[in-house]
């Protein structure tokens, strides 16, 4: 089965993969991988990025400036609409050669990573959705401590993001990561046995 795993921002998603991939040996796409690798310098992505945004979009060496393209679509909705219809064609089939070749060597789960998972239509390719949520000031407070924003650009990054409802809509699975690490891991350890036991 493919499991995809998304959440906000700060929720925790990057730790509930590491636990299910390092301590469960469960395979694990990484879309935000593909997602680098699909801009790198040459490719056709990266090209279009350039085309829609201009060249103020690339460091000197040719390269993208993330930090610069971050500025503008996390503070404009459609910006962030548009970056996300050049980039997702390319993501997706990456995520698809790497889904195939997880189940052709036999892994009985393969998870996809993908914090984009919906808009994205990542979820198509999925056969259960599990969402990791947290509450907001707990976001906030990680993903300042973890990528060295402010509090405002914090807000704005999750501000750009959808709230709780959104994913208790639309996932199969939710688990919650507003205590410790040892209560993740329980939640983590309960989901997978209920997966085990379904498939």
């Amino acid at each position: 089965m493919v499991l995809g795993l998304t959440g906000q921002t700060g929720a925790g998603k990057s730790t509930v993969c590491r636990m299910l991939q390092n301590e469960q040996n469960i395979c694990v796409v990484d879309a935000d991988q593909i997602a680098r690798q699909v801009v790198t310098t040459g490719t056709d992505c990266l090209m279009e990025i350039v085309l829609h945004f201009s060249i103020i979009v690339l460091n000197e060496d040719g390269t993208l400036n993330r930090k610069k393209l971050a500025e503008i679509v996390f503070n404009d909705r459609d910006q962030l609409k548009e970056l996300n219809r050049i980039t997702f064609p390319h993501i997706v089939a990456g995520i698809k050669a790497e889904i195939k070749a997880g189940l052709q060597n036999g892994n009985s789960i393969v998870i996809l990573d993908a914090p984009l998972l919906f808009e994205s239509k990542a979820d198509q390719l999925c056969d259960s959705i599990l969402a990791v949520l947290a509450d907001t000031d707990t976001r906030k407070q990680r993903i300042m401590q973890r990528d060295g924003l402010t509090e405002q650009e914090a807000e704005a990054r999750i501000g750009s993001q959808h709230d709780d409802a959104f994913y208790l809509s639309r996932a199969d699975h939710i688990i919650r990561n507003d205590g410790d690490a040892t209560s993740l891991r329980l939640q983590v350890m309960e989901l997978l046995e209920k997966l085990r036991t379904e498939h």
